[in-house]
Order: C-alpha cells, then sequence, then structure tokens
C-alpha cells in the first residue's frame, strides 16, 4: 500500500448488549422462609405477601416473525391493616431489605386512610381444600417463541393466521393469619382467523396444556365459520343473531368486569346494586363461577389465599352476588366470594354459562334469516347502570336455510345486555373454553342465538382527507 493512500477505517460493531432480564425467584424454600421473617417483623395489625412470578410468551404463524421475547416478571404486593385502616405497596425486588421496606411503606399508605367500615380483616382460612390435578405442564414451560411458530405452522394453510400465547404462573400468598398458599400452573391459547376478506372465520380456545388445546379441532372450527365471494346486504330491521361461543365469551367477560366485579359494585356504577336476586334475564341463563373445574382454566385459591369454591352468579335469569373478598364482604354484609384479585378488587375468573340442548344445525335452522357473528373487537361499555356496550362484529355471515350463506361487512353493534340477554332463542350444546385476558382462569360458554336484535350497521367509511 502506498504511503500517500489514506487508509480506510472499519469500524468495530459493537456486540449489542444481552436483554436485562428479572432477578430469578428465590428456591421455594427459601421464598418462604423470607416471607416468614418479613410477617414477623412487621409491625402492623396484619400483614399479607402476595409473591407472583411470570413467564409468558407468545409467538406468530407467520413465517417472517420470529415472536417476541420471552417476558418473566416479579411483583410483591403487601396490604397491611393497621388500626382498622387499609394500606398497600408493591416492589419488584425480592429480598428481605426490600420486603422490610414495602411493608414500612404499606404501613405509612395505612395512617394517611380513613378507617374502613364494617370488620376488616385478613382471612383466616386454613383448610386444604380438595387437591386440582393438572395445573403444569411440563411442555408449556419449555415453550420458546421458534418453537411455538413452528407448531402453528403444522396445522396452518397458507392464508390462514394463528397466535399462540402461554405462560407460567407461580403464586405465594402469606399472612400474619397463617395462610400459606403456594401454586404453580401453566396456560396456553391459541386464536385463528381464516383471511382477511369479509366473513373470515376465527377461532380460540385455551387450555392448562398444549395436548389440551386441541389445535386441529380450533382450526376446523375457524374453517367452517369462513365464508367466500360478494358481500351480501345486512338486514336493516330487527334480526335474529347467533353468536359464535367466543362472541359469548366476549359479552360475558365484559358483563363480568362491568356488573359484577367488586369495584363496580362498590362505586354504584353496577346494576347489581338495585337489582340483586331480581329476575333481570332470561330464565334460561344461569351463570356460575368454578375454579375446580378441569374443563376450565382451574386455580386452587385466589389472592388472598381462599380455598376457591363454586359460585352461582346468575340463577335462572337472576343475580345471586357480586365478587367479593374478605373486606368488601365485611363493608357490604354479604358472604366473601374468594373472587381477590390485585388492585383491592374481586373479579370472577372462572365463569361457566350452562349451555342448552341445541345442536350446532339446530341453531342454524332456528337462525335462518338472521345473521351469525364469529368474533367481536373492540367492546366496550359506554353505560354501566344500563350495560349498554359497543362492539365491532367480525366474521360475519348471512343465515339461509339452516346454512352460513354469503358473507357480510364488519358491523358495528350497540345494545344493552340487559336487553340482548333477556331474550335469547337458544344456547348450544357444545362449548368452548377461552381466556381473552391472561391465564389466571377461563370463561366456558356455548354459541347463543338472541331474538329482535337491533342496533347493527355497517362501519362508517373514513373519508379519505380524514385518512391522509
Amino acid at each position: 500500500m502506498s504511503a500517500d493512500k489514506p487508509r480506510s477505517r472499519r469500524r468495530r460493531r459493537r456486540a449489542p448488549r444481552p436483554a436485562s432480564r428479572p432477578r430469578p425467584a428465590p428456591p421455594i424454600t427459601d421464598q418462604l422462609g423470607l416471607l416468614k421473617q418479613a410477617l414477623a417483623s412487621s409491625p402492623a395489625d396484619e400483614t399479607e405477601i402476595v409473591w407472583l412470578d411470570e413467564r409468558r410468551g407468545t409467538a406468530s404463524s407467520r413465517s417472517d416473525d420470529c415472536g417476541a421475547p420471552i417476558v418473566q416478571e416479579s411483583t410483591v404486593l403487601v396490604r397491611v391493616l393497621e388500626r382498622g385502616r387499609l394500606g398497600t405497596h408493591r416492589t419488584g425486588a425480592a429480598d428481605a431489605a426490600e420486603l422490610e421496606s414495602t411493608i414500612r411503606q404499606a404501613v405509612a399508605q395505612s395512617r394517611a386512610r380513613d378507617t374502613l367500615q364494617g370488620l376488616p380483616h385478613l382471612p383466616a382460612d386454613d383448610s386444604a381444600g380438595g387437591p386440582i390435578e393438572n395445573l403444569h405442564d411440563p411442555e408449556i414451560a419449555r415453550l420458546e417463541p421458534e418453537q411455538a411458530s413452528k407448531r402453528l405452522r403444522k396445522h396452518l394453510a397458507r392464508r390462514e393466521v394463528g397466535t399462540l400465547d402461554w405462560g407460567v404462573t407461580e403464586l405465594t400468598v402469606v399472612n400474619s393469619r397463617g395462610v400459606r398458599r403456594r401454586a404453580d400452573v401453566t396456560g396456553c391459547t391459541i386464536q385463528v382467523r381464516c383471511a382477511h376478506t369479509p366473513g373470515a372465520g376465527h377461532a380460540a380456545a385455551s387450555s392448562r396444556s398444549l395436548a389440551g388445546l386441541d389445535m386441529d379441532r380450533v382450526v376446523e372450527r375457524a374453517r367452517r365459520r369462513h365464508g367466500s365471494g360478494t358481500a351480501g346486504l345486512v338486514p336493516a330491521e330487527k334480526t335474529v343473531l347467533l353468536l359464535a361461543p367466543e362472541a359469548t365469551i366476549l359479552l360475558l367477560a365484559l358483563l363480568n368486569s362491568s356488573a359484577f366485579s367488586a369495584s363496580a359494585y362498590q362505586h354504584g356504577s353496577s346494576f347489581l346494586r338495585e337489582h340483586l336476586g331480581v329476575q333481570v334475564f332470561d330464565r334460561r341463563l344461569s351463570l356460575r363461577d368454578d375454579a375446580t373445574d378441569p374443563d376450565g382454566l382451574p386455580f386452587p385459591f385466589d389472592f388472598e389465599g381462599t380455598i376457591k369454591r363454586p359460585v352461582d352468579l346468575i340463577v335462572k335469569g337472576a343475580p345471586k352476588t357480586p365478587a367479593l373478598d374478605q373486606r368488601q364482604a365485611a363493608l357490604f354484609g354479604l358472604p366473601p366470594t374468594a373472587h381477590a384479585v390485585t388492585g383491592n378488587d374481586a373479579l370472577a375468573q372462572h365463569l361457566f354459562l350452562r349451555a342448552g340442548d341445541d345442536s350446532h344445525e339446530q341453531l342454524l335452522e332456528r337462525c335462518s334469516g338472521g345473521v351469525f357473528v364469529g368474533w367481536l373487537d373492540r367492546v366496550e361499555c359506554f353505560d354501566s347502570r344500563r350495560v349498554r356496550f359497543r362492539a365491532k362484529a367480525r366474521g360475519v355471515r348471512a343465515i339461509e336455510d339452516g346454512h352460513l350463506r354469503a358473507p357480510l361487512p364488519d358491523l358495528i353493534w350497540e345494545d344493552s345486555l340487559l336487553h340482548a340477554l333477556s331474550n335469547p332463542s337458544g344456547l348450544g350444546a357444545e362449548t368452548v373454553v377461552w381466556s381473552p385476558r391472561g391465564f389466571a382462569g377461563a370463561i366456558s360458554a356455548p354459541a347463543l342465538s338472541l331474538a329482535e336484535v337491533v342496533g347493527l350497521r355497517v362501519e362508517p367509511m373514513m373519508p379519505a382527507s380524514a385518512a391522509g
């Protein structure tokens, strides 16, 4: 190389920094020792510590999607009662010094609060509860995104898209009244869509194990619902609506959070405040929460450590109770339902809508001249007292002569659940188990046909100027 020719400089590429990972949870024996020590040193009248470790993954069937990285999170939630006042604090750390600091932060918060009404206390449930089997699947615990993507692609054809979400949850609950609970559970959910056009087929399912997911059955259900061809005309007046089980599940999830949660009941936004024990739905509708049923996504105890048990929420159309933890039950003078979740709230998470006797063919025959809805997007409640909601209906098909016919455009549906669920015309015999939100539990529901549905309309097109 000549002396007057500048030497080219090569920049060294820095190796990417490894992604930061949360500190792994200590072994269970050390963890319980830490928690017992923290309870013993607490200055509060009563103390509860909830330790939650989660490992979550998601993958797509798309060949260009490697899947998002595995997410690992640890959360420690401390709740104290000091002279009848409640204080809470949470942290992501997990050592003796941080636990002690978190407890003191919760105590300091309680001193700024008003005294709670009723007789607040933490549960002293020392019963063992019945054994719940098959909560943990080693295959899910070992699953990685690339492996999950390959598994999905084996079941799907061209123009079919699927996602697989999975998680491992380790929950430990201890309190100063002697509660010691520990659970290690897994969960997985598959969602499938056939095509992106109107009338596309949708399906979903959840399970505590990969083997229990039965991907072929879910994919086949989506294919049966898919309709191709020119979109037909939307009925202009009242019509019969047949909801796929997944659409029914999304409506039940909205009803659950808007009306049956402890926070909705306490704040007075739930219609249950005036209609508890009153028949407001059709007598064919009965809704039970049962975390012990192996056909759902069972879980042994709630976030207070209280053993789960079956609870009837709706019996023959009449709401019977909201979800309540120990504190809220004392406040309202109602029995606790073992539904405590984080955030000082209570929510039923293992819903079962009682199935009917109608086969899929009988429902289609009964709903001839109506509309089939396979999926609901953007489900939101805008009037809690009447449970008025708005949703986008997808996978819409016309029903003629007992068969799914022409695809219809996606529709906007506005209605009240008090109205819609007061006039069902049929309940399917087959149910789907699906968890739209996380793996703490799932909802089991059949197909549901609704008579005299109004409020269906085509979503207005966005003006070109607005789109630009």
